[in-house]
């Protein structure tokens, strides 16, 4: 309980730290011109106008007072106003940060799909010559960006075999399954793929180092069987980086996604982030940004909450304090 509340607080502090630092970036970036209400309004405002708006949003406080405002709003769903569109932010973004969560989470449970058998096999075949290729395969899955991925899908498996649609339409699961993931089948495979070679090169190390161990050894003396050795004790205890690095890759499937999503004009959180830091949108901004940063944040508490499920080990140390 205490480990967990101290990762909490670090929690906590991470959000305000990035929200805030977000926040005095984009007045500062935002008061080039003039002041924030004016940026947002447009040129041809006046000034009771600005009034207004500066009494609404708390734009004429000091920052801290209008961070505090702000995350009140946001805890209360209550975002503000989207000034270019005249609608409230949280109905704007509202089915778009479900097209980017669909996407961000596909990406991830299927990379983590791919990855483990992959390296299990890599490690127990290791230097052979599937290993290698495999090996060969990762490597280049990996330097291969997002953009160049997502385009070669389209011409293979749009244009030329006409599998998929070119416009993943925002069908929702509930609503028609097939379609659903028949429209996000490849924005997610042009996420995944990167992505899964690196969870298995990872996977695939962490692996051979832990078959090498006395334990496995005396796992294999006493005659357990090779399945069970590979899924049940090398599988365990070479978890961590790959774990580890879900955290990370968060943060490169969220960037990967405005890339993705503008190519197949999917209408997520990405493309609209683009689109309101263009037109210097600053509250749908601001909730954008928040919404990326609260679950990159949570993610990474998950993860690092979940080491004890892998490892007993843990959980002892940090019963012990």
């Amino acid at each position: 309980m205490r480990y967990f509340a101290q990762r909490l607080a670090r929690f906590f502090v991470v959000f305000f730290i990035v929200t805030f630092g977000l926040m005095i970036l984009l007045r500062l970036g935002m008061n080039a011109p003039g002041d924030p209400a004016r940026t947002m309004l447009g040129g041809t405002v006046t000034d009771e106008q600005i009034a207004t708006a500066n009494a609404r949003y708390h734009l004429d406080d000091p920052l801290i007072m209008q961070y505090f405002w702000w995350l009140k709003g946001m805890v209360t769903l209550d975002m503000g106003t989207s000034v270019q569109q005249n609608i409230a932010v949280s109905s704007y973004i509202g089915s778009r940060v479900l097209v980017t969560l669909f996407l961000g989470l596909y990406s991830l449970a299927l990379a983590i799909i791919i990855a483990i058998p992959v390296a299990v096999f890599q490690a127990y075949r290791r230097d052979t010559r599937r290993d290698k290729a495999i090996s060969i395969v990762s490597f280049g899955l990996v330097s291969v960006p997002n953009v160049v991925m997502a385009v070669l899908m389209v011409l293979v498996f749009v244009r030329t075999l006409g599998w998929f649609p070119r416009t993943g339409e925002k069908i929702y699961p509930w609503d028609d399954p097939v379609e659903h993931f028949r429209n996000f089948a490849l924005p997610v495979f042009a996420l995944t793929l990167p992505v899964a070679a690196v969870f298995t090169r990872l996977l695939r190390g962490d692996m051979i180092r832990t078959l090498q161990a006395d334990f496995i050894t005396l796992a294999s003396a006493k005659g357990v069987s090779v399945r069970r050795i590979l899924w049940r004790h090398a599988l365990r205890n070479s978890l961590f980086s790959v774990l580890t690095s879900i955290g990370l890759q968060l943060s490169g499937v969220v960037g990967g996604a405005i890339v993705v999503e503008q190519l197949f004009n999917m209408k997520g959180m990405g493309t609209l982030l683009v689109i309101t830091i263009l037109s210097k949108d600053l509250f749908v901004v601001q909730a954008l940004a928040a919404i990326i940063v609260f679950v990159v944040v949570v993610v990474n508490l998950l993860v690092d909450l979940s080491y004890a499920a892998v490892d007993p080990r843990i959980r002892q140390m940090r019963s012990l304090g």
